[in-house]
């Protein structure tokens, strides 16, 4: 990586991690319903205003359906949960929880779309992260009754939407990135705007300044801009440098929910951090070996060709 592609993956990863601090502080005022739908709107505004400048080609008639379904299970559903959860658990905690899609991606390209083998690598891994799910819950998981349970077991919901949508989209998305994320939210926003209008009481709302600039961050930063960095990281560096955003995601989440909120952390947060990004680490170290390996290989016959 150059300096400037070092300094845009932590951008990414910041933006992203800090989310869960703008969820918490946003649900103080706004409803889920009202928020997600706000968010999705904020952010297809911004995506779509991108692909209109870069002239970036929508994709053909036959992906919008696939897009559809995406916009529910990558989008829609999770936005929801993890919105509904951060009512009942701390804003840090819902960030480590969520840092396991990556191992619900593998399950779900393994067991349903036949897309991947599962190796020693990541049954290694898949064991480590959910070893790391169990020190952070603890017994609590038993007490289903529970609202911080329920909370807790909503953020692993939506870390299995993302893990299916991520599986979905590697079968059957085709097109350019940035048409195809604008197309997807801008599906979601339509999507739930009828339920939002019909449902959500407005004497519920009460937003103040911070859960408006709350809003409009995850809208503009979290649910737009960083959708045309995670491309633009991967167009000049590859997949597997922008995917490390991810890693990043867990300690910005606990910090800020620490720094801003006052979240406890204790040992269990932090094993459960170690464990979990241990676990991502093993699951895709095999698939970053393999690109550096080509990368440096197709180098190396370039240079043999001159």
């Amino acid at each position: 990586m150059t300096r400037g592609q070092l300094v845009q993956l932590v951008l990414l990863g910041t933006i992203w991690g800090s989310s869960y601090l703008f969820i918490k502080l946003a649900v103080a005022g706004i409803p889920p319903l009202a928020l997600v739908e706000g968010r999705l709107l904020l952010g297809a505004l911004v995506l779509l205003a991108v692909r209109w400048v870069t002239r970036q080609p929508w994709p053909s008639r036959a992906v919008w359906l696939h897009l559809a379904l995406m916009a529910v299970i990558g989008n829609v559903v999770p936005f929801l949960l993890i919105a509904w959860s951060e009512q009942h658990i701390d804003s840090g905690l819902a960030s480590v929880l969520n840092a396991t899609t990556p191992f619900f991606t593998v399950l779900f390209a393994v067991l349903i779309f036949r897309a991947e083998r599962l190796t020693q690598a990541k049954a290694i891994g898949l064991t480590l992260g959910f070893l790391g799910v169990a020190v952070l819950s603890g017994a609590d998981l038993a007490a289903v009754g529970a609202a911080s349970t329920q909370g807790q077991l909503a953020v692993l919901a939506s870390s299995a939407c993302y893990g299916l949508g991520f599986a979905y989209a590697r079968r059957f998305l085709r097109g350019a990135p940035l048409a195809l994320a604008a197309g997807q939210i801008a599906l979601a926003a339509l999507i739930l705007l009828p339920p939002a209008l019909a449902t959500e009481d407005l004497a519920a709302l009460r937003p103040g300044p911070v859960e408006i600039l709350s809003l409009l961050a995850l809208g503009v930063a979290s649910s737009g801009l960083a959708y045309v960095l995670y491309y633009r990281l991967i167009a000049a560096a590859g997949a597997v440098i922008a995917s490390l955003a991810t890693y990043l995601m867990p300690p910005v989440g606990v910090t800020l929910g620490w720094l801003v909120l006052g979240e406890p952390v204790g040992w269990r947060l932090l094993v459960g951090i170690i464990l979990i990004l241990l676990g991502m680490a093993v699951v895709q170290g095999r698939a970053g070996w393999s690109a550096w390996r080509g990368r440096t290989a197709r180098a190396s016959t370039l240079l043999a060709d001159d």
